[in-house]
């Protein structure tokens, strides 16, 4: 199996070559970032909706379970 041969980079290439992968690194966790908040909302309404349920299926009025809360 032919061994690849190892590119040598000047420090100028170097510099270039991690600023570029910083960049990239930077955009990728950004778009993390707002699919972290996409799911953190999507959490929240669910965990609102099932509250809802627990509360229509328990009878009692919304600021009934209010008051009891407080």
């Amino acid at each position: 199996m032919a061994r690849t041969k190892k590119v040598i980079l000047t420090p100028e290439e170097q510099l270039e070559k991690l600023t570029s992968d910083i960049e990239a690194a930077k955009i990728s966790i950004k778009e993390m970032e707002k699919q972290k908040k996409e799911i953190e909302a999507q959490i929240k309404i669910n965990r609102l909706a099932e509250l809802d349920e627990l509360i229509t299926a328990s009878g009692k009025s919304f600021e009934e379970v209010k008051a009891l809360l407080s």
